[in-house]
């Protein structure tokens, strides 16, 4: 039931994690290496946390638990995709602006 949820936090976690390392670097000049050992601590991790999970759609939870609850879940409660751009597009684009060699499997 809970792998699409889980796919999906990990990939917004992914994305919001990348987002700040090129916040704090573009901003302060910091070497990748340097924010990760100065400036990534579990203070900051629970900054990201936040905002990935409410980044997961009513229509992936809907859809977890139609498998392991179908009567519970209304036939017509899924929201419609947002337009733009896919997570892992995102995901691929901020680490690019990064200098990261990355790309979409």
């Amino acid at each position: 039931m809970d792998q699409q949820v889980i796919s999906n936090f990990k990939k917004l976690y992914t994305k919001h994690l990348f987002r700040r390392c090129f916040e704090v670097t573009e901003t302060t000049n910091l070497t990748l290496r340097e924010f990760w050992k100065d400036y990534f601590n579990i203070a900051i991790c629970l900054k990201i946390i936040d905002p990935a999970w409410l980044g997961v759609t009513t229509r992936t939870l809907t859809s977890a638990w139609k498998k392991l609850w179908p009567e519970a879940v209304a036939e017509r409660i899924y929201e419609e995709l947002e337009p733009g751009m896919s997570v892992e597009k995102a995901i691929v684009s901020l680490g690019k602006s990064m200098g990261l060699e990355v790309g979409e499997t």
